[in-house]
């Protein structure tokens, strides 16, 4: 049975999913014929989306973007501009490099998105079209697939497992490192680590590297007091971590099925050499690391911080197992090396949370830049049943069977997390600058709370008044010129089980009472089918989904707003016919208005003509390029002698649709 390390990448078939879309015959990692040079000028200051939520505090928020601004983020300026297919899944956040030159293809600012079907596919960022290059890590012919979700008896992620985590990009050796899991054959699987070349999709040095552990201690599934990593049962879902020259990888499991273990490991990002493996609970089980997608923070001082889900706690043991707990680690790197739990914090009712299934790590770690007050350095976690924790990160608090000794609690105050926070230091009209706090929990609607002197003010300062957020929630990002401009964005993914759309909001992040734009009101702009844990990535004057079909992009429309359909005339009027008989046909013209170089095409996905004594016959194509018509006929057949008025239906998904013509007409009795 062949091994995905020891081949080489090879000439490999896109997924009939999307060989229509994109074409067949691409070699993973082959740059494909792509209009060279057209890279859109980049915002002031803006430097690419390389990691989960933007930074390594975690925070989701990018502050060089001044394109998009609660004035023009609205339904009749801002919409779906493209979309670009993929073959599954995208759980891992879509990240964004500028100015790629990719060989023989020219410069391009691009996007990453990685899928479920080991595939790493890299895009025009500006532009629809087949990928610039297209890396998969399976080769069906030899038998190495994505994992089947039926082989662990889990439908967290169905119907198959491949690539979950969000990779991470390093700029400075222009490298993308990413996780794949696969099936080798029957009963056996792998997870590699691989450092890819961004311009190329081409393997680096040393990559890829096959993911094994080993640890000292007495857990239940060990053997002879040593813990082992197991491909199959241990699940990367949190974020890949770029620290001080290592790549972090982080691991729970899939559908709580055991044994597992919350494994952290480290490897040196020019040789990939393992050399930090870290398990938190060594004597125990469980205590996975999970953040519903996010990666461990990283401090200034590059000690790691991560927040983990049930499991064994135990201070009695040497080392301490940390289930439900806010860690704080020190690597010590080496071959390999570990870490220290320098400080921890684990809630007083943490043998409760874990029998009752209420995972502390069930959300994310947000790490707050320094804030004013006695505690200067703090995060934020919240697990399933909703209570903000504040912790110290320099002084978590330890365990108390008494009380709990971390910053402050909040009981209740948000619906269970399985979503980061995200934060923003912002100009708040007629207040001036406050430090935000945003939450979208399971159930409830997104919060703003404002923090202030070290200490989170209650009740929330905003709400949104219509937007509530199914399970599992959403982790919202924030785009702002700096402390200006500020737009929380965020997407309802709770029809992921059902294949139905994901919905992108966008709210004023001063005032989230304040929707900007919903993409729901549109059909235009639905995004694809939803994901469970995804979020958007807003770069340069886009933002970017990953659904489970395809890449949409969303952004401002050319010419400044939607494009309205032209339709001459409004009003049909077919005057006496003689009943039992049918009119001559009289039509109307749709013509798309909009400029021929720089206009969009617009989808006429319908026309209907009520009652049913109109009929109406189109000539028009589905797609109206700028500066084209198309007509469309309509036939009148009275049944009685009544005046009667209808209307034929034009909808085409842009403002104003469905537009109508009226119609009129009146029967007349046969002559004798």
């Amino acid at each position: 049975m062949g091994s995905v390390t020891e081949r080489t990448l090879r000439v490999l078939i896109l997924a009939a999913v999307i060989a229509a879309a994109v074409g067949s015959g691409d070699a993973a990692g082959q740059a494909r014929e792509v209009p060279g040079n057209s890279a859109r000028a980049l915002e002031p200051g803006f430097t690419g989306q390389l990691v989960y939520r933007n930074d390594n505090f975690r925070t989701g928020q990018n502050l060089n973007e001044s394109v998009l601004t609660p004035a023009n983020v609205v339904a009749a300026k801002f919409g779906l501009q493209f979309t670009d297919a993929i073959d599954a899944a995208a759980y891992a956040q879509p990240l964004y490099v500028p100015n790629v030159a990719i060989p023989g293809n020219g410069t391009h600012n691009v996007v990453y998105v990685a899928t479920e079907n080991d595939s790493v596919y890299a895009f025009d960022a500006d532009a629809a079209g087949p990928p610039l290059w297209h890396t998969s890590f399976i080769d069906p012919s030899a038998g190495i697939t994505p994992v089947p979700s039926s082989d662990l008896g889990c439908a967290d992620l169905s119907p198959i497992i491949g690539i979950t985590a969000t990779p991470v990009i390093d700029p400075s050796s222009a490298t993308l490192y990413v996780l794949s899991k696969v099936k080798l054959g029957p009963g056996s699987y792998q997870q590699q680590l691989h450092a890819l070349d961004i311009t190329t999709g081409l393997e680096m040095p040393h990559s890829p590297v096959t993911i094994t552990a080993s640890i000292a201690g007495t857990a239940p599934d060990g053997d002879a007091d040593v813990v082992s990593f197991d491909p199959l049962l241990q699940q990367d879902r949190p974020a890949l971590t770029l620290a001080n020259g290592v790549v972090y990888l982080s691991f729970a499991s899939h559908c709580d099925i055991q044994p597992y273990h919350g494994w952290i490991l480290g490897y040196d990002e020019s040789s990939l050499a393992q050399v930090v493996v870290y398990n938190d609970t060594p004597n125990g089980s469980q205590g996975g690391i999970w953040e519903a997608g996010c990666g461990p923070g990283v401090d200034t001082n590059g000690d790691l911080i991560t927040i983990t889900g049930n499991g064994t706690f135990d201070t009695a043991g040497t080392p301490i197992d940390y289930g439900d707990s806010f860690i704080r680690l020190t690597p010590n790197p080496g071959t390999p090396g570990t870490m220290t739990v320098d400080t921890f914090f684990t809630p007083l009712n943490e043998l409760m949370l874990a029998d009752d299934d209420d995972d502390m790590g069930s959300g994310g770690n947000l790490l707050l830049p320094d804030q004013p007050g006695p505690n200067p350095h703090l995060m934020v976690g919240v697990g399933k049943v909703g209570t903000i924790f504040l912790v110290n990160r320099d002084s978590m608090g330890g365990f108390n069977a008494s009380v709990n000794q971390m910053v402050q609690q909040l009981p209740g105050a948000v619906g269970g997390m399985f979503s980061t926070p995200a934060y923003w230091s912002g100009e708040v009209p007629k207040v001036g600058l406050q430090n935000m706090i945003y939450t979208a929990g399971v159930n409830d609607h997104a919060k703003m709370f404002v923090i202030s002197n070290g200490m989170i003010k209650t009740p929330p300062a905003s709400t949104s008044r219509y937007a509530s957020f199914g399970y599992p929630g959403t982790s919202p990002v924030i785009s702002a010129n700096g402390t200006t401009g500020g737009i929380v964005w965020a997407i309802d993914n709770s029809a992921w089980h059902s294949a139905g759309p994901a919905i992108l909001y966008a709210f004023d992040a001063t005032d989230l009472s304040t929707q900007l734009y919903d993409s729901s009101q549109y059909g235009a702009d639905n995004p694809g089918p939803a994901v469970k844990f995804t979020m958007p990535t807003v770069a340069n004057g886009s933002v970017y989904v990953g659904t489970q079909t395809q890449l949409a992009v969303f952004g401002l429309f050319p010419g400044g707003g939607r494009q309205q359909l032209t339709i001459t005339p409004h009003m049909l009027a077919f005057g006496k016919v003689t009943v039992g008989t049918t009119s001559k046909a009289k039509e109307i013209t749709i013509k798309n208005p909009a400029n021929r170089k720089t206009g969009l095409a617009v989808n006429i996905s319908m026309e209907t003509a009520s009652p049913s004594i109109f009929v109406v016959k189109s000539e028009c194509e589905t797609m109206l390029a700028p500066g084209k018509t198309c007509n469309a006929s309509v036939t009148f057949s009275p049944t009685d002698t009544a005046l009667v008025y209808g209307s034929l239906m034009i909808f085409d998904g842009v403002p104003g649709s469905p537009q109508s013509v009226v119609l009129s007409g009146t029967g007349k009795t046969v002559k004798k």
